[in-house]
């Protein structure tokens, strides 16, 4: 799968470029929770303590660095925390954090019958979409951002066709995010707990576009779940149970999205292996988009699942 693929070609390409750049230290701004490239960072050189050099990183590519002797270098931009390095503990990639503005006072004021988590935008109509699996293949982690708990009551999601009877069930996750290597953020679905399944429904075909999955479960404050729609079976008329190809399996339909909280696994095309862990999609994305375009990638290209948690104040 190509995706999969770039993980090889990336340190090749990082391999080749050190190699032919000589003695010029070339630096890529990312943004820490998204990885997405940050174009006109500012720098400053400092050699004992002095500055020797200012400047801004360019708008479409990496930062080369002048070649004068210095010893630190700090990295500052409106609305990120400003990070310094020794010149010897400078990597090629840098990563800087939004800064996070905290309100003395809260103030609620008057909020609608029905809370919407997740993201509500354009659907992508002509977007492959997600099939469902047997397993935890997808999902999206949502959190209760509110300082009260949430009664959750269904997920609203959308899919793009359904041409057999699909039996299918929502589960929600305590999972543990890896950022190890943060390019590469994922979850392993061996530390993915489950903390809600939801009873078996099924799905008709002449049922379209928007379906809501009655739920039940309370969200307190500050808890994030990983939110799963998961196969159970494809069943004909008499309720016998089918394998129907790929092109006749249920879709869940792609929406744009600007955030980084989708997470799937993916699967080569030739060997049909699957990766066993689940990546964030997004952040790979914009990771890659950084390193081969120094850019950000287009508002269609960063997409998410269609799914929503609806739900009332307890």
């Amino acid at each position: 799968m190509k995706r999969i693929q770039q993980i090889f070609c990336l340190s090749l390409f990082l391999l080749v470029t050190n190699s032919v750049s000589g003695q010029i230290q070339r630096i890529l701004p990312l943004d820490e929770e998204t990885s997405e490239f940050l174009p006109e960072v500012n720098f400053h050189l400092f050699l004992q303590k002095k500055k020797v050099f200012e400047g801004i990183s360019p708008e479409k590519e990496a930062l080369a660095l002048p070649e004068i002797p210095y010893d630190s270098i700090t990295f500052s931009k409106f609305n990120f925390e400003p990070k310094g390095y020794s010149r010897d503990s400078l990597t090629d990639i840098i990563y800087l954090k939004k800064k996070i503005y905290e309100l003395e006072e809260v103030v609620v004021g008057s909020l609608p019958e029905k809370i919407t988590l997740g993201e509500q935008n354009r659907i992508l109509p002509n977007s492959s979409g997600m099939y469902l699996q047997k397993q935890l293949f997808f999902g999206l982690q949502l959190s209760n951002e509110y300082p009260f708990d949430l009664a959750l009551e269904k997920v609203q999601w959308y899919v793009k066709k359904i041409v057999h009877p699909t039996k299918y069930r929502i589960l929600f996750y305590k999972v543990i995010v890896n950022r190890e290597i943060i390019q590469r953020t994922n979850i392993s679905p061996l530390q993915a707990i489950p903390v809600y399944i939801s009873p078996v429904q099924t799905l008709d075909p002449k049922q379209k576009n928007k379906i809501n999955t009655p739920v039940d479960y309370t969200l307190t404050p500050g808890e994030e779940i990983l939110v799963s729609i998961e196969l159970v079976d494809y069943v004909d008329a008499h309720q016998t149970v089918v394998y129907p190809p790929f092109e006749e399996q249920t879709l869940v339909k792609f929406q744009c999205s600007d955030e980084t909280n989708f997470y799937t696994k993916y699967r080569d095309v030739v060997t049909e292996k699957e990766t066993e862990e689940l990546f964030n999609a997004n952040v790979w994305i914009n990771y890659d988009f950084a390193f081969y375009f120094y850019k950000k990638p287009s508002k269609s290209t960063i997409r998410t699942p269609a799914v929503n948690l609806i739900g009332r104040k307890l």
